[in-house]
C-alpha cells in the first residue's frame, strides 16, 4: 500500500499546532537564537520573552507576531532590555545603544530562554506585498515621506508633472531603495494619513489630536497596513486611483531605473539656454553676463527626458520655486 504523502503531511501540521511547536527547528545546542520576534501593528521587536511577549503568548495574540534575523526599521523593545538586565546584572544592556548583531554574536543565549512560548513562524526580512504598492520619490531629500495613496499632494505632483520622477515598490520592509543603491527609511504622507477612508484618516487621524497624529505617524507599519488592504472587502477606491496613476503616467516600478542625466546633458544645456539666449523664462531677467545664473529646469523632474517640452531655463532664483526645490540656493534679486 503506498502512503499518500499529502496526509502525513497534514497529519504532521495538526500534530505541530497541538503541541505549540515552531514553525521552523533551531539546533539550540549549536548555535544561539540567530533571531527577534515583532508585532506588524509595532515599531518595536523582542529579543527575549518579556512581560509584553508573555501577555501575548497568553491571550493568543501570538500568532500575529513574526520572527527575522533583522530589525531594520524596528526599536528594541524597553521591557526585554528591562528583564535582561534584571537576569544578568554582570552584562547590562541599554535601549538608546543597543546593538543587534553585537547581542547575537557576543552574548551568551539561555538555551531554554523561549520556551513555553509559541514561537511565530520566520519572516522575510525583505517581504514584499500584492495588496499595496506604496509611492515615494527615491532621492536623498529632506523630508522625503512615502504615499500609499493617490492624496492631494500626489494629485498636485500628477498636475504638474513631477510624477514621473517617483516610483512604485511593492517592499513593506520599510525601507526605500533610493537611486544612488542605498536605502532609506521614510514617514507616512500626513495627507495620506488624513485622507485615506473617504477622509476618517488612517486610524483616526483626521479627527486626533496633535500627540495622536504624531504616535499614529511614527507608530504607522507598511507590514500592517499590507495585511488591512488583504482583508478588505473589494479594493478601496484610494488603491484603486493609485493603480490607475501608475498606468496613466507610466511610473517606474522600482528605483532600479536610473534618474540620471544624459551622458552629454552638458552640451545639451548649453546649447538650450544659448537658444533661448539667456533669459528666465519665468520672470524674465536677462543673464547673458552672468550666464552663471542660468538654470535648465526639467519640468516633470525626470532628467532623462530632455525635450523641449520638459526643459525651461530658468535663474537660480526662479529654479528655487519650482516644485520640490524649495532647498535650492536662493540669491538676494538687488545686489
Amino acid at each position: 500500500m503506498l502512503l499518500n504523502p499529502e496526509e502525513i503531511f497534514a497529519d504532521l501540521i495538526t500534530f505541530r499546532k497541538e503541541i505549540h511547536a515552531p514553525e521552523c527547528h533551531f539546533d539550540y545546542s549549536v548555535k544561539p537564537f540567530h533571531f527577534v520576534i515583532y508585532s506588524p501593528s509595532s515599531t518595536r521587536f523582542h529579543f527575549m520573552p518579556c512581560s509584553t511577549v508573555r501577555t501575548a503568548n497568553n491571550n493568543g495574540t501570538i500568532s500575529n507576531f513574526r520572527r527575522t534575523s533583522k530589525a531594520d526599521g524596528l526599536t528594541v523593545c524597553g521591557n526585554c532590555i528591562n528583564a535582561w538586565n534584571n537576569q544578568h546584572s554582570d552584562m547590562l544592556l541599554l535601549a538608546g545603544n543597543f546593538d543587534l548583531s553585537r547581542f547575537f554574536f557576543q552574548l551568551e543565549y539561555d538555551h531554554h530562554m523561549w520556551d513555553g512560548i509559541n514561537l511565530p513562524p520566520e519572516f522575510n526580512d525583505d517581504e514584499f506585498s500584492r495588496d499595496c504598492f506604496i509611492l515615494y520619490r527615491p532621492v536623498n531629500v529632506t523630508p522625503n515621506v512615502f504615499h500609499f495613496m493617490k492624496c492631494s499632494s500626489v494629485c498636485d505632483d500628477e498636475r504638474i508633472g513631477w510624477i514621473r520622477s517617483y516610483r512604485f515598490t511593492d517592499r513593506i520592509s520599510g525601507k526605500f531603495e533610493m537611486f544612488d543603491g542605498s536605502f532609506q527609511t521614510l514617514r507616512p504622507c500626513e495627507k495620506c494619513l488624513a485622507e485615506w477612508d473617504s477622509g476618517k484618516g488612517w486610524k483616526g487621524y483626521s479627527s486626533a489630536d496633535d500627540y495622536a497624529k504624531r504616535d499614529i505617524k511614527v507608530s504607522f507599519s507598511l507590514r500592517e497596513f499590507s495585511e488591512h488592504c488583504r482583508n478588505l472587502d473589494g479594493k478601496p477606491p484610494e488603491l484603486s486611483a493609485l493603480y490607475q496613476l501608475m498606468e496613466d503616467n507610466s511610473v517606474w516600478f522600482g528605483a532600479n531605473v536610473s534618474n540620471d542625466y544624459p551622458e552629454n546633458w552638458d552640451r545639451i544645456s548649453d546649447m538650450y539656454r544659448i537658444a533661448r539666449n539667456y533669459r528666465c523664462e519665468e520672470c524674465g531677467l536677462d543673464m547673458r553676463d552672468f550666464p552663471n545664473l542660468a538654470v535648465v529646469h526639467h519640468v516633470n523632474g525626470s532628467h532623462p527626458e530632455v525635450g523641449p517640452e520638459n526643459m525651461r531655463v530658468l535663474c537660480v532664483w526662479c529654479h528655487s520655486k519650482q516644485p520640490h526645490h524649495e532647498r535650492s540656493v536662493k540669491i538676494d534679486r538687488h545686489t
